[in-house]
Order: C-alpha cells, then sequence, then structure tokens
C-alpha cells in the first residue's frame, strides 16, 4: 500500500484539503500497519491495493473522528439566535460505520481472530 495514496483518500473521507492533511499521515500509516497485521498468510497486497487502501483510510479516518471527540473539538456555530452544534457520538457512530463497511469489503483477506469457542463446564 502507498502511504501518499491513503493520506490522499483519508482527506477526502474527512473532508480535509490534501494541503492540510499531513499531520494525520502517522495516523494514516498506523492504520495501514494495523490492517497488515491482520491480513491472511495468503492475501496478495499488491493484487488488492486498492481495497486495502480504502479500508486504511477508513480506519484512519474512524481513529481521527475518536480523537477528536475525546479532545473535545465539536463543531459548532452561531448566527444571532441559532446555534448549530455537531453531535459528536453522532459523528463516531457514523466514521464506524465508515470503517466497517471498508472492513466488511476486505473481510476475506482478514485472518478470523474474532471467534472464540470454548466449553461450557457443568
Amino acid at each position: 500500500m502507498n502511504p501518499e495514496e491513503i493520506l490522499e483518500r483519508f482527506a477526502i473521507i474527512a473532508n480535509i484539503p490534501i494541503t492540510e492533511s499531513s499531520p494525520w499521515f502517522f495516523l494514516c500509516e498506523e492504520a495501514s500497519d494495523d490492517i497488515i497485521s491482520h491480513l491472511k498468510d495468503s492475501a496478495c497486497i499488491n493484487e488488492n491495493s486498492r481495497r486495502l487502501t480504502v479500508a486504511a483510510a477508513s480506519l484512519a479516518f474512524y481513529r481521527y473522528v475518536l480523537y477528536s471527540s475525546a479532545n473535545g473539538s465539536t463543531a459548532s456555530f452561531g448566527a444571532g439566535e441559532l446555534r448549530i452544534k455537531t453531535d459528536s457520538q453522532a459523528t463516531v457512530k457514523h466514521a464506524y460505520e465508515v470503517w466497517l463497511s471498508a472492513k466488511y469489503a476486505i473481510a476475506d483477506l482478514l485472518r478470523d481472530d474474532n471467534f472464540t469457542f470454548e466449553r461450557i463446564g457443568y
């Protein structure tokens, strides 16, 4: 995966001008590393680079929204008596849905690490 392409896709998803996205380069790189660490051994990164790039950018976007929400960075503005404020919980939920959609698109490439089979004792 090309880190610059991930950053460009991230900027599009986050609605940030590409010229202002460089502070988030490491966030995109970490998301890429996380995805690669969960790939099946048989997954070919080169053949699936487009899907993996979208997934890495989506994961970076989800983390970006989480971090922004944790910092209390809620967007709001007012004009006269009208005041508009974004709901950070709804924003996080939508960002999570973006990530899940991208994750679903690469599900065939990922190891299934979320399954546990245990015996119930009597």
